[in-house]
């Protein structure tokens, strides 16, 4: 019993991986309904005393789909395995069994919904549409046959002909019902998976690879709508920060020490953020940090302690400390995203020439 877990594990993990196609999860689902479907036919076909032929052919058509199975799991040709299965059941067996069956008195038609469907979700592009036009003629063909040549069918009792259209149905229904819902599992187990990568895609597109912080892109986007939306968002600062001296630090000690003292600067910033406080590498060695809803004492005292943070907690191996100059601006009205940008760099310019470790 145990291996027979295994077996089934093994070809679970297999067959229905997430790293297999979508279309080969959806086909071995309807070929592994489909074939239980076939021997709970014959099994039913069988119990109520219908003809030899007519129990027979389900259960041919299991043992075919069985070894259909081995066939497309080992050639990996997922669409032609399909095509093969649907053609072969769909326009063969099935109308095979309409006639064993006695034609539109016994259960057949219920079938011909687990081929339409299995057409529909498990092939693609003109087969798919090619595969549908030739069941509906088919079948239409077999409809017409049966109410002009009757005697061309098997029969079967009023009683046989009640209990194999109801096992028929509850068949088909199981069915359908089965290959519907592991479809939509696997659909939204790929859904997921899908929203899970355009997040992260978004947040590596929105945010600095080595500081974690927002990147440039974003926060120019970001502080484009905070100047429009300035009116209703009441008081808004900006705060534009560059290292000092930061390429001797890269010079002297190398562009992994330097990356350090990156990576320490932007978690001083981080620890700032909330209540719209939002910061970002803008590029280099230079940060931004916005402050919306503040007033301008506030604002700036947290500004001045980030400054302090830095000259105290960011020690170089001489056991000196990184300092870090800021150029402030508190926007108004008036100010276009250039000409905020434009200022608060002249700022920052201003701190660094008048002796850096200091805001303006």
């Amino acid at each position: 019993m145990e291996k027979i877990l295994s077996v089934i594990r093994t070809i679970r993990s297999t067959i229905f991986s997430p790293k297999s196609t979508m279309q080969k999860r959806i086909t071995y689902a309807m070929v592994l309904c489909a074939s239980f479907g076939e021997l709970f036919g014959f099994i039913e076909s069988y119990l109520i005393g219908l003809p030899t032929i007519a129990y027979l052919l389900p259960l041919f058509s299991f043992l075919l789909l069985m070894g259909l199975s081995v066939w497309g799991f080992k050639t990996k040709k997922t669409n032609l395995f399909a095509t093969i299965c649907i053609s072969v059941t769909g326009l063969l067996i099935f109308p095979i069994m309409f006639f064993a069956n006695a034609g539109l008195h016994g259960g057949m038609p219920y079938y011909l919904l687990i081929a339409i469907a299995c057409s529909a979700l498990a092939l693609r592009g003109r087969t798919r549409v090619v595969i549908f036009i030739l069941l509906i003629i088919e079948y239409s063909g077999l409809f017409a046959i049966y109410r002009y040549y009757p005697q061309f069918f098997i029969t079967m009792g009023a009683e046989e002909a009640f209990i194999d259209q109801l096992c028929s149905m509850i068949i088909a229904g199981c069915v359908l019902f089965s290959f519907s819902f592991i479809v939509s599992r696997q659909n939204s187990h790929d859904r997921r998976k899908i929203e899970q990568l355009s997040m992260l895609y978004e947040r590596q597109a929105n945010t600095d690879e080595l500081t974690g912080l927002y990147n440039r892109r974003y926060f120019n986007n970001f502080l484009k709508l905070a100047i429009l939306t300035l009116g209703d968002t009441g008081k808004l600062h900006l705060a534009m920060f560059d290292i000092d001296d930061f390429k001797k630090v890269n010079d002297k000690y190398g562009h992994p020490y330097g990356d350090y003292v990156l990576k320490q600067f932007a978690k001083i910033l981080q620890s700032v953020e909330g209540n719209g406080v939002t910061s970002c590498r803008y590029g280099g060695e230079e940060f931004l940090l916005l402050l919306p809803k503040k007033n301008r004492e506030n604002a700036f005292s947290i500004v001045e302690k980030i400054l302090e943070t830095v000259r105290t907690t960011i020690q170089l191996p001489d056991e000196s400390f990184v300092t870090v100059s800021a150029g402030f601006l508190t926007c108004k009205d008036e100010m276009t995203y250039e000409i905020v940008l434009q200022n608060v760099d002249k700022n920052l310019y201003a701190a660094k020439c008048s002796g850096k470790n200091r805001i303006v």
